[in-house]
């Protein structure tokens, strides 16, 4: 799966889930939910190279400038 499409399911479950039964559920899910905001983020920026693939995660498909 790629990572902007996590994020997307993420934030979907989120709401369709909200309020959640626990608060740490709820902080745990947006903690995740930022981290690959951040993941995505630096690789934009740095380049994939430098942060290996997480477990389960698909290659993005490099565009054409």
């Amino acid at each position: 799966m790629k990572l902007k499409k996590a994020i997307e399911i993420k934030i979907q479950w989120r709401k369709d889930n909200y309020p959640p039964p626990l608060a740490d559920e709820m902080n745990a899910d947006m903690l995740s939910i930022e981290a690959l905001k951040k993941i995505n983020t630096f690789r934009k920026i740095q380049g994939a190279q430098y942060t290996p693939q997480l477990p389960g995660e698909t290659k993005e498909e490099e565009t054409e400038p």
